[in-house]
């Protein structure tokens, strides 16, 4: 692939910046072998130089201004040692005892200048009068006023009917009167603030006393009143509010809304800013149809570990009659060994983990989550572990440890979910030969990859366990409340790759033995809801060798004929890959399911050896697949325009083994899979994937997706998912009834947002299910942006259960750069628009932005 570099030589920049600096230094010449004190010795003559002469020679301790290429920010300097430049139309006075400064008076010092028609300055006061339109400003702040007096030296002074901007927050006011108290604190008599423009003040906030700490990024003021287009909504007797992004204890913004199982729903947060790397949100919430819930989230963050602690408690639910809580606790440590950037272990640390979470109920989730992914969590985790990569001679070598449970809730009794087995412990030791941390070659200017044979080999040890009767009466996952089972796997491989071509074969096997017995209550427990099933068998393990050969050419030209269509050189790409796999049969119809399930048939599961991902199915195949790839990329970008890929994968045995026992009729037959994605010009796309069988003579698996997105703000999405699932064998030992090949999945969702006015635009999302002809999902969206605020409001109504539809009514107005108040429906809008983009942020003021 080649790429467009700039052409080396001849640089217009430089060229007029030198020849600039060459004509100055001539021009200045005779000027500067005038001066005497201090005077630096003359240039020497253009023919006593050489050629790699100084232009501006050493100058000795004489300060010397001269022309830089770029604006620079210097080194800060105090006050006490910062020059004081003065300058005006007309200047007068006696020395050391007062001066006059009259038109276009100024006053700098250090960053800070002091402007008006007239300054009067006496040094013995050290006391500046300030005369009709005067002005102080220092960085990004303002204050101007028609008179004021000002302290030069200790930064101290007033200014009368003032007004100010604070351009750090796009913040403006006026007051009737301003004190300095010294360079950072401004105290305002009847002050005023507001983001908006002085041309749209749709909002502000009044204050009879507010003072500004620039040092400590915050404001404190008294009986404060805040006004939307001149109506009082909001009063506070003492407030303190932030002036920067920067985190500080406080109240923050209500939350309010409004849903079906709730009613009114207001949260109050409370924000506490413990240290740097550590805080708490307490968030207390009155649902008027629920009662009062207090909750809580509590972060933290170190160089060794980090997580974050949230609890939820309900003491009495007026609907139900109980109490209701939610914890959840996430932490990562290292334990030794110590960590590189972004907090990834270093090779040969010990880590662990904690992820522990539980609701009271099955309703818990759906009842008071606040986001739709909430709302549909049917399971809760409660698991720990390690891991600890070995050192010296072992540093191949990875060993780890895990306990988990699970908390499977059963929010729709009319479709019950069935608990996994809990994890009491798994014990693991894997070894990889290209595991070694990679080094640099003896130039130190490349990494070494791995390279050569590649071996691997593991060993798994798992206890599965069941209660009966846990779960919330899930149904059991199996005839087993407890199993052990041990896995061992080893793999060599021997890579070639090239550019152009790449060849791998392989050669695996997998030992798996169990020591389970089925227990008789789970069994009667089955046989309860299924029917009449025979016990199972005894457990049976298997030991299996797999042989894979995988291996792929590419290919690449310039496509010309395609210039015309994107404006732009482009190459085409042709990928051929050819992959054969061999696992002999052996029967696992008596081999019990703990953590496995079908892989899917997808382009990436197409080119695997083994169709079930877990430890307790090896699939037998003699089957080669045949695939080919085309890709249309920028030759100067590298960026890709499409991609397209089919790919057949024929059987010469037929697959035996099931998820559920063996197959009843196998086939050789195998589906043909095709997928394409396109990223055309004028920000379209569109993604395509298709499962065809010509023996059903219909397409198995289905999805169709396309999205139009021509500017920012505006887009328009389409989705579209079919899926038909093969009969599903019953299995007494894994709870598993008998099911017809059916259509399972038929749904079409569309979404979009598009602006109607410069200031509104609207967006919205629409599911529908074919099989239940019902809708699944509905969302409205409006979002009004003026200068300084934003309302978004939003309705949705989404089915979370058979039983259970849930509407929310949200809606938030955001006062830019001050404060927000509502229900912040953004996220509901990023889950169910894509490419649903907010307001953007106003772009941070440049340090130069108020240059003086």
């Amino acid at each position: 692939m080649s790429h467009y570099r700039r052409r080396a030589g001849f640089c217009a920049p430089l060229f007029l910046a030198l020849t600039l600096r060459i004509l100055m230094g001539v021009a200045l010449l005779p000027v500067s072998l005038l001066g005497h004190a201090q005077a630096p010795a003359a240039l020497p003559p253009v023919s006593q130089a050489t050629q790699n002469f100084t232009l501006l020679p050493d100058r000795g301790n004489v300060t010397v201004l001269k022309l830089d290429d770029q604006l620079r920010v210097g080194k800060p300097i105090s006050d006490g040692e910062a020059l004081t430049f003065t300058s005006s139309d007309v200047i007068d006075g006696v020395v050391d005892r007062d001066m006059h400064l009259k038109g276009r008076a100024q006053i700098r010092r250090n960053g800070a200048a002091i402007k008006a028609d007239e300054i009067t300055y006496n040094p013995d006061t050290d006391i500046a009068d300030l005369i009709g339109n005067a002005e102080l400003s220092k960085g990004n702040t303002t204050f101007k006023g028609p008179k004021g007096q000002f302290k030069v030296d200790a930064r101290e002074g007033f200014m009368e009917s003032p007004s100010y901007e604070l351009r750090d927050t796009r913040g403006n006011g006026t007051a009737n009167k301003l004190t300095i108290e010294n360079s950072d604190i401004f105290v305002f008599d009847r002050a005023t603030y507001t983001t908006c423009t002085p041309e749209n003040m749709d909002w502000y906030f009044t204050a009879d006393n507010l003072e500004i700490d620039n040092e400590q990024k915050e404001m404190v003021g008294t009986n404060g009143v805040m006004r939307f287009f001149n109506v009082p909504i909001a009063y506070v007797p003492y407030f303190t509010a932030p002036t920067s992004g920067e985190r500080r204890t406080g109240l923050l913004a209500p939350v309010v809304g409004y849903n079906s199982n709730n009613g009114l729903d207001i949260t109050a947060p409370y924000y506490v800013n413990i240290a740097p790397n550590r805080d708490l949100l307490l968030l207390p919430r009155e649902m008027n149809h629920r009662g009062f819930m207090l909750g809580a989230s509590y972060r933290f963050l170190e160089r060794e570990y980090s997580g974050v602690a949230t609890g939820e408690y309900l003491p009495y639910d007026k609907q139900t009659g109980t109490n209701r809580w939610k914890y959840d606790w996430q932490q990562r440590q290292i334990f030794s060994g110590g960590v590189g950037p972004g907090g990834i272990p270093m090779p040969g640390s010990w880590s662990g983990y904690a992820n522990m979470s539980r609701v009271s109920d099955s309703l818990y989730p759906t009842t008071f989550s606040q986001s739709i992914a909430g709302q549909v969590t049917s399971q809760f985790r409660q698991e720990l572990g390690t891991s600890k990569q070995l050192t010296g001679a072992l540093s191949n070598w990875v060993v780890g440890a895990k306990a988990a449970t699970f908390q499977t809730l059963q929010p729709d009794p009319n479709n019950l979910v069935q608990a996994p087995y809990n994890v009491l412990p798994n014990i693991t030791a894997a070894y990889n030969s290209q595991l070694s941390p990679v080094v640099s070659d003896p130039t130190g200017r490349y990494l070494a990859l791995p390279s050569g044979p590649k071996t691997t080999f593991s060993a798994d040890y798992t206890r599965f366990a069941y209660a009966l009767g846990s779960n919330f009466n899930a149904p059991p996952p199996g005839a087993y409340t407890q199993a052990d089972r041990t896995v061992v796997k080893a793999g060599l491989s021997l890579p070639q790759i090239t550019p152009g071509y790449y060849i791998t074969p392989t050669v695996s096997f997998q030992s798996n033995a169990y020591n389970a017995t089925a227990n008789p209550s789970a069994v009667a427990l089955i046989n309860s809801a299924q029917g009449t099933l025979s016990n199972p068998a005894a457990v049976q393990g298997f030991t299996l060798p797999t042989f894979t050969l995988d291996s792929g050419l590419s290919f690449e030209r310039d496509a010309a004929e395609l210039h015309g269509f994107f404006g732009r050189d482009m190459l085409l790409t042709m990928e051929p890959r050819a992959f054969y796999a061999y696992t002999p049969y052996q029967s696992q119809a008596n081999t019990p399911i703990f953590d496995t399930a079908d892989a899917g048939f997808g382009v990436s599961q197409i080119f695997t050896a083994n169709t079930f991902i877990g430890n307790d199915r090896i699939a037998d195949t003699n089957a080669a697949t045949l695939g080919l790839t085309s890709r249309m990329i920028e030759a100067n970008t590298g960026a890709e325009r499409a991609i397209v890929t089919l790919a057949q994968k024929q059987q010469f045995t037929a697959q035996k083994v099931g998820l559920y026992g063996n197959i009843a009729s196998p086939t050789t037959y195998s589906d043909t899979l095709g997928s394409a994605s396109v990223r055309l010009l004028g920000n379209f796309s569109a993604d395509m994937f298709g499962q065809y069988n010509t023996q059903l003579n219909r397409f198995v698996q289905t999805t169709v997706g396309a999205s139009w997105r021509p500017t920012v703000g505006r887009s328009l999405n389409f989705g579209y998912r079919n899926v038909w699932s093969p009969p599903i064998q019953a299995s007494a030992q894994n709870n598993q009834v008998a099911t017809p090949a059916a259509t399972t999945t038929d749904q079409y969702n569309i979404s979009g947002q598009w602006p109607l006015t410069r200031e509104v635009s609207v967006l919205g999302r629409w599911g529908y299910d074919a099989l239940t002809t019902k809708t699944l999902n509905t969302l409205v969206g409006l979002e009004w942006t003026r200068d300084c605020w934003t309302f978004r409001g939003a309705y949705s109504q989404a089915v979370n259960t058979s039983l259970i539809t849930t509407t929310q009514v949200l809606f938030q107005v955001e006062f830019r750069g001050f404060a927000s108040a509502g229900s912040n429906p953004v996220d509901i809008m990023k889950l169910n628009v894509p490419g649903y983009m907010p307001t953007s942020k106003p772009i941070p003021p440049s340090i130069y932005e108020n240059y003086q």
